[in-house]
């Protein structure tokens, strides 16, 4: 009997050894549904321990990378070691040989150790522990950015990390994970996890094309320009053949503070000529700097978070909300918790009448930047389903979209590689991460295209096809432009824009007094909105003409919507002299 038993434990540990591998094409971009089942996965036992528990990873592969996805119980930060506490290591013997490397335990010998909580990477080919390179030298990268209790890792197969050895010497390596904050391994001590690539070649990343596929999608591009770069003569050239190269409707460039407007609008006409008399226009507000083809008719101020209201063609049948944000950078999780709950207090004002402002409903929503994500998942959450941390000051969270759903983070990946990273600095001790974020409200617009640019990473024949250099977005910046081609879902708009006016309201300019004809006597409601926002008056009328005293309003650009008991609306504006 005893024999049997013996021989059934060495068939499991047989059947764990010889697991088949499976080539798959893996993106990384904290999104997991590529992960399939059928690939190599590895379960821990059932055990019950204090702080994070790690209970499965899957290995695949591809040409080009090992990749590693770690399931844990809870969440945690994976390249910081608080506030969540974990000291997680990943070990790798890259020639399958417990004899060479650090001698991670009697069956592992490692020559790549991951100091995660630290970012220290270990290169141990001479059996010490001492030697370290940076993840830039093993092409690592790994997602997402925020707390989670999953995260996908890239590691390189083809790097000499010292220079001299190739990491990966053979086809079988051995793969263990450790917890050294509750001395979690997986696997357990006494089992042994081994991993043979697989050649097969998986199928390749097509590269996304730059131009738009309808010329009406509206495009906005998200940038940050690290330290006023923009100011910099010696990387103007740079910034051109990207602007020229994306076409942007609407730029929402960050970190320009020392920058003025008639400066960037001076750029913009050069670079990308409208062919009107207006040019560009653009809106500073700290160091967010917002450039648009469309005139920008109102503007907010939040911290760090700079709303504006731009008034597109009539074809559009509606304006857009336009936010550029560049949330506190690094450890500052309590300051990115307050302006995520004050931008989702702004919003739910937004689809509420009265308050601080009110737009129309079905007014598309776009929420754009370097939002610096780097902390807890909160801050995310909150932008996308308006889960308020702190109601005492902001009140009461809910959901952000008009119907009353979350709204949408959108996935951009870079235009020639399977990556989603936006940031990438090769001397940091942080790998390259996604730091830049478009959100938007899915129930009124449709993301029909959306890409990261690398030029680093483009084939000469694309770089030539689109006028661009091989390191100009690294020259430029250490982050990426973000861009996404927006369509308007027109059949969501639950108010359709009609003319309800017999003529103009006049005059216009008005010095105190302002006329409007309607087409027909009705019940209308008519509302006036300041250049901020501020709703400054509220009527109703059942007739087909009024007269109102605006004596008092101050000088300046204000707003008139008139609407009536069917849904149908018309927005106009006017100025007071």
């Amino acid at each position: 009997m005893t024999n049997i038993k013996t021989l059934l434990l060495l068939n499991l540990l047989l059947l764990n050894l010889l697991i088949s591998a499976q080539s798959a094409p893996i993106a990384i971009d904290g999104i997991f549904d590529d992960w399939t089942s059928n690939l190599t996965t590895y379960t821990d036992t059932n055990e019950v321990l204090d702080g994070v528990n790690l209970l499965e990873f899957q290995v695949t592969n591809d040409e080009n990378y090992l990749y590693l996805r770690i399931k844990a119980d809870r969440e945690f930060d994976l390249t910081e070691g608080s506030p969540i506490l974990h000291n997680f290591f990943i070990y790798i013997d890259t020639d399958n040989d417990s004899n060479t490397g650090f001698r991670v335990r009697d069956d592992y010998g490692a020559e790549l150790g991951i100091e995660f909580a630290n970012r220290i990477v270990y290169n141990n080919f001479t059996g010490t522990s001492d030697q370290q390179v940076r993840f830039s030298d093993i092409e690592f990268k790994s997602a997402p950015t925020v707390t989670s209790d999953e995260f996908e890792i890239a590691i390189g197969r083809n790097v000499i990390p010292d220079g001299t050895n190739q990491l990966f010497s053979g086809n079988t390596i051995k793969i263990l994970f450790r917890n050294r904050e509750n001395f979690d391994w997986l696997p357990n001590l006494n089992n042994v996890f081994t991993y043979t690539f697989d050649e097969t070649p998986t199928t390749p990343y097509t590269p996304i094309t730059f131009e738009k596929t309808n010329n009406s999608h509206i495009r906005i591009v998200a940038y940050n320009t690290k330290l006023n770069s923009l100011l910099n003569s010696s990387k103007l050239d740079e910034y051109e053949r990207i602007m020229k190269a994306v076409q942007p409707d609407i730029v929402g460039f960050v970190e320009s503070s020392d920058t003025n407007t008639s400066y960037i609008k001076t750029l913009f006409d050069s670079w990308l000529p409208l062919g009107n008399s207006d040019g560009w226009f653009v809106r500073k507000h700290g160091g967010e700097v917002t450039v648009s083809k469309w005139e920008i008719i109102q503007e907010w101020d939040l911290r760090r978070q700079f709303p504006i209201l731009i008034d597109l063609p009539d074809s559009y049948g509606t304006d857009l909300l336009y936010t550029n944000a560049h949330l506190n950078c690094c450890g500052a999780d309590d300051a990115r918790q307050d302006q995520a709950d004050q931008y989702a207090a702004f919003i739910l004002d937004a689809k509420s009448a009265g308050g601080n402002i009110t737009l129309p409903e079905d007014t598309p929503i776009v929420y754009s930047g370097d939002l610096n994500l780097v902390g807890l998942s909160q801050q995310l959450k909150t932008l996308l389903t308006g889960d308020i941390q702190d109601t005492f000051t902001y009140g009461a969270g809910g959901p952000l979209d008009w119907d009353n759903t979350d709204l949408k983070e959108e996935n951009a990946l870079q235009s020639d590689i399977r990556m989603g990273y936006t940031w990438r600095s090769d001397g940091s001790s942080y790998p390259p991460g996604k730091l830049d974020f478009m959100i938007f409200s899915d129930h009124v617009l449709t993301s029909e295209k959306s890409f990261v640019i690398q030029t680093e990473v483009m084939s000469a024949e694309r770089l030539n096809l689109y006028g661009l250099q091989q390191f100009d977005t690294s020259t430029a910046s250490d982050h990426f432009p973000v861009v996404t081609d927006f369509s308007i879902k027109n059949s969501t708009l639950s108010t359709s824009e009609v003319s309800l006016l017999r003529n103009a309201i006049y005059p216009n300019p008005s010095f105190g007094e302002l006329n409007i004809q309607l087409n027909t006597e009705g019940n209308y409601a008519i509302t006036i909105f300041n250049s901020i926002g501020r709703n400054v008056l509220s009527t109703k009328i059942s007739s087909s003409s009024i007269k109102l005293n605006i004596d008092s309003f101050a000088t300046g650009l204000y707003h008139l919507r008139l609407r009536n008991d069917k849904g149908e609306q018309q927005m106009v504006k006017f100025i007071k002299k």
